[in-house]
């Protein structure tokens, strides 16, 4: 694989197939990433690591999320629990004509394992909690938080941004991706930069 930048470039612009200006963030070194959602491409990065260049399309290229935390608050604001029920052991048999939320010591009743037949059903049980709505699933599911904060095109301010619920990609730019989706860099040395 031929290497699309070196360490004396500078990335400074890209453009699509059809003449749009394409995001980019060159973080100073490494090699290039392309971030696509189900829109299609929302930006090129050049950064060490892969772990970086999501980090900054989460910055720099996610939407913000129009909702303010006083919606968020109201929508997710609450604590959910997964709880396995099962029936207990009795006299070292299974109670069926009992249910209750598993326990450590149902465990250790049966040896390690629950045994065939002890598990019910999983419960998810949801509690007020207007503090939890950051790790409330849900929210995770939908937003996320910029790693830096809000950035200078967020208008809300809260440092929030919304995910797209039908897939994000970040992929090590190729030529062979250049050409599929052909798009033209704008690289320049460090002296014309």
């Amino acid at each position: 694989m031929s290497q699309l930048i070196n360490d004396t470039q500078s990335l400074v612009g890209a453009t699509s197939r059809f003449g749009h200006k394409i995001p980019v963030y060159d973080d100073g070194y490494g090699p290039l990433f392309i971030h696509r959602d189900s829109m299609g491409i929302s930006g090129i990065v050049r950064a060490k690591t892969w772990e970086d260049a999501y980090g900054i399309c989460e910055d720099e290229f996610f939407p913000e999320a129009d909702e303010t935390v006083e919606q968020l608050v109201k929508e997710y604001g609450f604590r959910r629990e997964h709880v396995k029920v099962i029936h207990p052991l009795k006299d070292g048999e299974i109670d069926r004509s009992v249910i209750k939320d598993s326990e450590m010591a149902d465990y250790e009743a049966a040896g390690g394992n629950l045994r065939e037949g002890q598990f019910v059903r999983w419960e998810t049980r949801e509690t007020l909690d207007p503090d939890a709505w950051p790790e409330n699933e849900l929210f995770c599911e939908s937003f996320g938080f910029r790693p830096n904060g809000p950035n200078a095109t967020d208008t809300v301010k809260h440092g929030i941004y919304a995910k797209d619920l039908n897939g994000d990609w970040l992929h090590l730019l190729t030529p062979e991706l250049i050409k599929e989706l052909e798009i033209t860099l704008e690289i320049k040395n460090e002296e014309e930069a």
